[in-house]
């Protein structure tokens, strides 16, 4: 049993390192991409360019359409480029408090506004779309310094999946969830777990013809000469 005291002393826990959880969405998706693992696993699923490019945050006002809207990512072979996929990309995280009695991760509730996005960018005409949920966990005050892996617990993780949902999603978008737990008062990402959950891979469609010459426009600097 945890004493009152005992949870107090975890409270206290003096922390070095910066938080997971208080990362910025930008810097998080750029970490990601620049990590030696995460790339392949999470970006160059089966049936995607193996030697892609990416372009992190791009708007959308210059491509076909003038949408008023971006990408967090577009990955495309600049030699390919009438195959572009493009990703919507929204985190969930859960910070010290939110692992406290009564605590709630932050920006759940925007998921439907990510379905949306999504559901633009499979309208602006992309190749392929993916959706991705990135949880993640800053369970270092919850494990009071032991030596622990320990994140969400299974009333929290079952939050996440209550509000989860692809009715919305049109047929033709994958989604996955990925989560990063950091469980212990080390660097982000320098140990902890994480984990990918492919729920579905996108479907391709034929992409416009003008959106390509887009496409090509927007990589051309990534062409080998």
């Amino acid at each position: 049993m945890t004493s009152a005291g005992d949870s107090l002393s975890a409270s206290r826990v003096a922390l070095i390192h910066p938080s997971i959880a208080d990362m910025p969405e930008d810097e998080l998706v750029g970490r990601l991409l620049s990590d030696p693992l995460w790339p392949h696993e999470m970006f160059k699923l089966h049936g995607l360019p193996r030697d892609g490019q990416f372009k992190q945050r791009v708007l959308l006002n210059t491509a076909p359409g003038e949408f008023k809207t971006d990408a967090d990512v577009i990955l495309c072979d600049p030699h390919s480029p009438h195959e572009a996929v493009a990703y919507e990309i929204k985190r969930i995280k859960f910070g010290a408090s939110a692992l406290r009695p009564g605590g709630k991760p932050n920006k759940l509730h925007e998921f439907q506004k990510a379905v949306q996005q999504a559901n633009r960018l499979a309208q602006v005409g992309f190749w392929k779309v993916y959706l991705y949920v990135i949880v993640v966990v800053d369970a270092r005050e919850q494990n009071a310094e032991k030596i622990t892996y320990q994140g969400l617990s299974s009333q929290l993780k079952s939050m996440v999946a209550s509000v989860i949902s692809l009715e919305k999603l049109q047929s033709r978008i994958g989604f996955g969830q990925l989560e990063f737990t950091q469980p212990m008062d080390y660097a982000p990402f320098a140990v902890g777990t994480h984990g990918l959950n492919l729920h579905r891979l996108a479907s391709p469609a034929n992409q416009p013809a003008e959106l390509t010459k887009w496409v090509a426009g927007l990589f051309s600097d990534s062409v080998s000469k």
